[in-house]
This record gives C-alpha cells, sequence and structure tokens, in this order.
C-alpha cells in the first residue's frame, strides 16, 4: 500500500522517527510510512499511490486557491488512486473566510472519496454536507524522541489564545480556579495585550521542547472545541490530569472524569477544586489517563485504525 500525505509543507519525503518536531501531521506521516508532497508542487510528482491523503490549506493560502479556482482534488487524483480529504482544524473554521473560498472549499470537499475526521462530532457534520463517507483518523505521537523533566512544579498549563477557535478565555478562567501559576505558548491567532492575562507564555519551540516544558506541569486545561486533541494526548502520556470539552474525542476518551459539556465552565472550575483538595482524585485520574493512552492511542492501535479505515 503507497500511501502519500499532501500539506502546504514545504518538504518532501518521508517523516524519520528522530524528527524533533514530530507533531500530529508528522506523526502521521511517520506512522504509515508515506511520501509528503507539498501541495503547491503538484507539477513536479513523478509516482503513482493507491492512497493519497489531502489536509487542505486554511487561511491565506486557501484563499490563494480559491482565487485560482485550482482544481486539487482533481490534481491530486492523477496521482493517486483514492483522495481522503483531513480535517485541518474546527469543523466551522473555514466558514469565516470569502465566500469564494467556502465555495471553493466546498467543492473540494465533494470531489474527494472520504472525509478523515477529528472527532466523533465530525463525522456526520462532513458526510452530510458533502454526501461522502467520512470516519474518524485518531490524533497521534510518535513517542522515540520525547524527553521528560524529572521535576514536577505546582503550575497549570492552560492551551489555547483567546479566539473562538480556541477558547483561551474559558482555558484562562478554568485555570485561574487552580490558584497556582500559569502557563501557555502563543499561536498565530495571538492578540496584542493577551500576555497581560497572568500566562506566562512560552516562546516558539519544537514539538519535543514543548513536551520537556508541559512535563514540568501538575495541572493542564484545554477548551478547544471539536479539534484535534493533541494537548489532551499529550498530557495523558505524561499522565497530567487536563480539564477540557468533551466534544474532543482525546479529551472524552482519555479524561472521562474532567471531561464537561463545552462552555460549562462552573463544572470545570469544581473539578479544578477537586484536583487540588483530593490527592486520590488526582492519582486516580492521573493513572487512568496513562492506561487509557496505551489501551486507545498507542501508535499499534492507530495502525489498527488505519486498516478499518483504508
Amino acid at each position: 500500500m503507497k500511501i502519500a500525505f499532501f500539506t502546504e509543507g514545504g518538504y518532501e519525503g518521508k517523516v524519520p522517527r528522530n524528527n524533533p518536531n514530530m507533531r500530529t501531521d508528522q506523526a502521521w506521516i511517520c506512522a504509515l510510512g508515506a511520501i509528503h508532497h507539498c501541495v503547491f508542487n503538484l507539477s513536479s510528482l513523478d509516482q503513482k499511490y493507491d492512497i493519497g491523503i489531502v489536509i487542505i490549506p486554511k487561511e491565506k493560502n486557501r484563499e490563494k486557491l480559491a482565487s485560482l479556482n485550482f482544481p486539487l482534488i482533481e490534481n491530486i487524483r492523477k496521482y493517486c488512486n483514492k483522495v481522503y480529504v483531513m480535517q485541518e482544524s474546527i469543523q466551522w473554521d473555514w466558514q469565516d473566510e470569502s465566500f469564494a473560498s467556502m465555495a471553493w472549499f466546498y467543492n473540494q470537499l465533494t470531489e474527494a472519496d472520504k472525509i478523515l475526521c477529528h472527532n466523533d462530532v465530525d463525522v456526520p457534520y462532513f458526510s452530510g454536507i458533502s454526501s461522502k463517507p467520512a470516519d474518524v483518523f485518531p490524533t497521534l505521537m510518535i513517542e522515540d524522541e520525547i524527553v521528560v523533566s524529572n521535576k514536577k512544579e505546582n503550575k497549570v498549563f492552560v492551551a489555547g489564545n483567546w479566539t473562538s477557535t480556541y477558547r483561551g478565555f474559558d482555558a484562562w478562567v478554568i485555570g485561574s480556579s487552580f490558584n497556582v501559576p500559569m502557563t501557555g505558548y502563543k499561536t498565530g491567532k495571538f492578540k496584542q495585550g493577551e500576555e497581560t492575562n497572568g500566562i506566562n507564555y512560552l516562546p516558539w519551540i519544537i514539538w519535543k521542547d514543548f513536551m520537556f516544558e508541559l512535563s514540568k506541569h501538575k495541572y493542564a486545561v484545554q477548551c478547544y472545541p471539536a479539534s484535534a486533541g493533541q494537548f489532551p494526548l499529550n498530557c495523558a502520556y505524561l499522565g497530567i490530569p487536563c480539564i477540557g470539552y468533551d466534544d474532543v474525542n482525546t479529551q472524552k476518551d482519555l479524561f472521562p472524569d474532567l471531561s464537561v459539556k463545552r462552555g460549562n465552565v462552573l463544572h470545570a472550575r469544581r473539578l479544578a477544586n477537586d484536583l487540588v483538595q483530593n490527592n486520590d482524585f488526582y492519582n486516580r485520574v492521573s493513572v487512568k489517563a496513562k492506561e487509557l493512552y496505551n489501551k486507545i492511542y498507542k501508535e499499534d492501535k492507530f495502525l489498527k485504525r488505519w486498516k478499518e479505515i483504508e
């Protein structure tokens, strides 16, 4: 089975297991032994594949492709027997772009053979709007290069900037309930003035270094709605209790005792207090998360799930 991945990333070829910046998309490529190609270099391809998986660019690069009315799926199909579109970001994110970009993106979905989704809640949405079959493509970690701190500090990692996509404000309110120092990281949607909210924001660092910094924390919060969910996955691997919204598969699967309905900040703040005040509860959640990670999200489980999808 020859598999190709197509993204806006500028590199070509395979992803080695010792890649220090092994974020979700690169972990997928690595585990599947796939070849990566940049969507802007399709004319240089000289190989044929059984399956092509494309992560359609978003924001400026999607607008660029839409302005050219570029037939992305049609061009990838020249080299692949089947073409799957992999969801990027939350399911409605593309609807904040221009009408031309929305129309172009929708057309690409309808031309694909299948839509791969982040979460259970995304499957009926993407299948419904595209009339194509859809499956959950699980979030994945390649563990080879992870280095863990031998020191755990009494602080909380609060993920997500203050946008409707990341719901960082929700996470900040919940994180404040721990009454310990808060750490965060910046994304491209970081707002001017956001650094005044009391969170110590890390500079941009590669994934291996991020995992080391995360491993120093005792608690975590993430309120991304229906995202890829790599952060709860990272936390479960490290045994860090993570509070979050339950429409994210990795959150509800790995932290069932810390998952709340989207927007239920009141319940989330109560859980934060429980983690601080009840050591037995904290330890139980931590141990369970590691066990569930091994049971559901280890690399061999991902590969078994891929066999069911392909």
